[in-house]
């Protein structure tokens, strides 16, 4: 639950700035493609955009959540085992802060 909220409140908040600039500029029911007019109402031209505009900011944020998971985490494996040779310095380290 904690990542689905991490995930879609900050892309609601993104929405709602991407749709504020949108609509002072444009009126979304106004827009028209080949001589047509694209929504039938008001509510529909806000509705559609505010959901279009909120799914853009879901899949970035998504994204960036996905790139700060550890490298453990995304190929399945953690970082490589150490050398023999740094193995032994290691022990030798270890034994001679020990004495």
């Amino acid at each position: 639950m904690k990542k689905l909220i991490l995930l879609l409140w900050p892309s609601f908040l993104c929405a709602v700035l991407a749709s504020l600039l949108f609509y002072s500029i444009f009126d979304p029911y106004a827009l028209r493609l080949q001589g047509t007019q694209l929504f039938h109402s008001q509510l529909e031209a806000y509705a559609c955009f505010i959901l279009a505009a909120w799914s853009f900011g879901s899949a970035t944020i998504w994204f960036a959540l996905l790139l700060q998971r550890p490298r453990s985490a995304v190929h399945g494996f953690g970082p490589l085992p150490a050398r023999p040779v740094q193995r032994a310095r290691l022990r030798a380290r270890r034994m001679y802060d020990l004495a």
